[in-house]
């Protein structure tokens, strides 16, 4: 294990939510001794049983074996505090993009991780440097970029700062290589690679419903079977939360005046009813208890 590892033993996760949940999932799969924090145990249980079901469903379609999920399950620790994570090679921040919360934890990390730990944020939009520098080793500090669903989605981006040594970056990409995934370095400006390309494909879909252009159905499917995406951009903006992305448009769009940024007055009306997507039940399309969608179609009026 030494060898596939090199170096990282035990890896730390803040936070374990669905993006939480799902890096520690592919992190003790990979062999990893894996340390997670939520600030109370049933954020834990509901993890760990979130993990459970996904692993199931595996075993289901024989993709992995019993004996598997039983050993990634057995590598999955929880706690409701962070000192467990004294002895952690990578430690992962998983929270809500809030800057002041990140910096919170930040701040909380640099007290109990060992000085050669690597600290890293899942952080999609927000500035890493703003966020290292509350720690004394900003230079051990990077982001670390996993998408939703994180078990199936392949991409990681590796942001570094002004300040972040270029061994921790490496580091960084070999880790990412050990649980599978295709790692793309990025420099630590708004929006990163992927979102700075895909933010505005997706806000220029809400301002054609906005505009009574097409149909929600019919631009999802054009994506789908025109661009050959695997989802709408409408279908994927329900998935990853309409708050969550206005949030993310409205820091880049106030960095970086991009027009292209500018949140549509559809998308800020939509989380101001809480239809915020799968997560409420109601988004661009409506979904059932259990997240499916109802199958319903709106033509253009």
């Amino acid at each position: 294990m030494d060898g596939i590892h090199k170096g990282i033993q035990k890896v730390g996760v803040v936070g374990f939510g669905i993006m939480g949940s799902g890096i520690a999932q592919i992190c003790a799969q990979a062999g990893y001794e894996t340390y997670v924090s939520e600030i109370e145990k049933k954020l834990i249980d509901q993890g760990l049983e979130r993990i459970e079901r996904f692993l199931e469903k595996s075993v289901e379609k024989k993709k992995i074996s019993l004996d598997d999920k039983q050993a990634a399950m057995g590598r999955i620790h929880g706690a409701s505090t962070m000192d467990h994570f004294n002895d952690c090679d990578l430690v992962i921040e998983a929270v809500n993009e809030n800057m002041e919360l990140k910096k919170k934890i930040f701040r909380a990390l640099d007290t109990v991780c060992k000085e050669d730990a690597i600290l890293a944020t899942n952080t999609s939009s927000l500035s890493v440097i703003d966020i290292a520098k509350e720690t004394k080793i900003p230079d051990r500090v990077a982001g670390v970029h996993f998408f939703n669903p994180v078990p199936l989605m392949k991409l990681v981006e590796i942001v570094k700062s002004i300040v972040t040594d270029d061994g921790v970056i490496e580091r960084c990409r070999e880790f990412c290589v050990t649980i599978g995934k295709t790692p793309i370095i990025a420099k630590d400006s708004p929006g990163f690679i992927l979102n700075y390309l895909q933010y505005p494909f997706r806000l220029n879909a809400i301002r054609m419903v906005e505009n009574g252009i097409a149909s929600k159905e019919d631009i999802d499917a054009a994506a789908k079977f025109g661009l050959g995406h695997p989802m709408g951009p409408l279908e994927l903006q329900d998935m990853v939360g309409l708050d969550t992305t206005l949030s993310a448009v409205d820091d880049i769009y106030n960095m970086t005046k991009d027009p292209n940024f500018a949140p549509p007055m559809l998308m800020r009306k939509m989380v101001s009813a809480g239809w915020l997507g799968k997560k409420t039940g109601k988004g661009f399309y409506e979904y059932d208890e259990n997240g499916k969608k109802i199958l319903t179609r709106e033509l253009i009026r």
